[in-house]
């Protein structure tokens, strides 16, 4: 009874030590203590040569030394007005007034041309403008660049945008103050109003210029015929063959009346008397061949030969007459056409419509050291996340 009592108190205590390990919750090791490698300095020193340090200069170059700049903007489109016929614009030839691009185009390569830089130049002094401030490095020239450097400089500070669709052009100038900046905005639409007037006056004189050209063509074309019709009479000793022609013609047919006449005559005397040796039929003869040879010689100048024959004169004399005659319908078209020309160029007219006028800013908003310095942190980011990636994969490798 006893070893049995020790046995059940065994199993007990057995049971309760295994409950209470089961109970009992796992206790972790320490952790190790991790050292600094190689790696992780690179990573460090590269991310703060990379990254801290460029932005950080940026933001202080842009905060201490970069001057605040003003803006300016316009916008403006280049119109043309022409006359244009109702008739013609109902069977689609005419055009209403409406901007044209090309125009557009030209006027916006000429903002950003070293001609328009050159003239704003010698107006404004852009040199000594551009250079003011000392403490600039980066949005300042020297006072004495080329023009060559000046001009990408104005490609810098001037932004030029063109729509082609509507033909606006909208042009934004930036300068260290206000007033210098409107002023540069108002040199610019003088000297475009001054390229659109010339481009007009272009335009007109080469509409009137070709009308002139056609007119003094047909002109010449009408003097030449003239002249060789003259000559051709003056050669022929003819005024108009045609009559000649007539008249030898009607003296012909009168000579073929004659001769019928004659004959009818000359069998009527034959059959009324049986005597060969009549004088009137002898009167006859000599009349029926009077007829004949003068009607036979009426023939050959009529015809004559191919060189002097009137024929010839007369076919060369109408080929002389059709052309005076086209000369003289072109010279009357080309006429007209210079009239209308020279009308439709004092009608037509090329203008600069200012939408917006060049503005005068009151605030400073340039250089914008809250859109720079974000995007060259990421910009600077994503290029050493990339370069860093690249390097590892190629270690991984190698």
């Amino acid at each position: 009874m006893r070893s049995k009592n020790r046995c059940w108190s065994m199993t007990a205590n057995s049971t309760k030590q295994a409950g209470n390990e089961q109970v009992r919750p796992s206790v972790p090791l320490p952790a190790r203590k991790v050292k600094m490698q190689s790696r992780h300095k690179f990573l460090i020193w590269s991310f703060m040569l990379v990254v801290q340090l460029p932005v950080g200069l940026l933001a202080l170059y842009l905060g201490v030394f970069a001057t605040p700049q003003f803006a300016s903007s316009m916008s403006f489109s280049i119109r043309s007005e022409e006359f244009a016929n109702p008739f013609d614009a109902l069977s689609g030839l005419g055009e209403l007034s409406s901007g044209t691009s090309s125009d557009a185009q030209i006027v916006f390569d000429f903002i950003r041309s070293q001609k328009i830089v050159r003239t704003i130049d010698e107006q404004l002094g852009l040199r000594a403008l551009y250079s003011a401030p000392d403490n600039d490095p980066v949005f300042t020239i020297s006072p004495d660049v080329p023009v060559e450097k000046l001009v990408q400089h104005w490609h810098s500070m001037v932004q030029i945008n063109l729509d082609k669709g509507s033909g606006i052009v909208r042009v934004k100038a930036f300068a260290f103050s206000p007033e210098d900046a409107r002023r540069i905005n108002h040199n610019i639409l003088q000297q475009s109003q001054e390229l659109v007037d010339q481009l007009s006056f272009l335009a007109r004189q080469d509409a009137i210029g070709y009308a002139q050209e056609d007119l003094e063509s047909a002109r010449e074309r009408l003097k030449v015929a003239r002249q060789e019709l003259s000559e051709f009479r003056s050669s022929a000793r003819i005024i108009d063959p045609t009559i000649a022609v007539q008249s030898q013609g009607g003296v012909s047919a009168a000579l073929q009346q004659q001769l019928a006449d004659a004959w009818i005559e000359l069998d009527l005397l034959t059959a009324a008397t049986t005597r060969e040796d009549d004088p009137r039929l002898t009167q006859l003869r000599r009349r029926v061949a009077a007829i004949e040879g003068r009607l036979e010689e009426e023939r050959q100048a009529l015809a004559g030969s191919a060189n002097s024959g009137m024929v010839e004169i007369v076919g060369r004399f109408e080929a002389l007459l059709v052309e005076r005659e086209f000369a003289e319908q072109a010279f009357v078209s080309a006429a007209a056409a210079f009239d209308v020309a020279r009308a439709d160029a004092g009608r037509r007219t090329k203008y600069l419509a200012v939408h917006i006028e060049p503005t005068l800013s009151d605030t400073a908003l340039y250089p914008r050291s809250w859109v720079i310095i974000p995007i060259a942190f990421a910009l600077l980011l994503l290029s050493w996340a990339v370069a860093i990636m690249v390097a590892y994969s190629i270690r991984d490798r190698g």
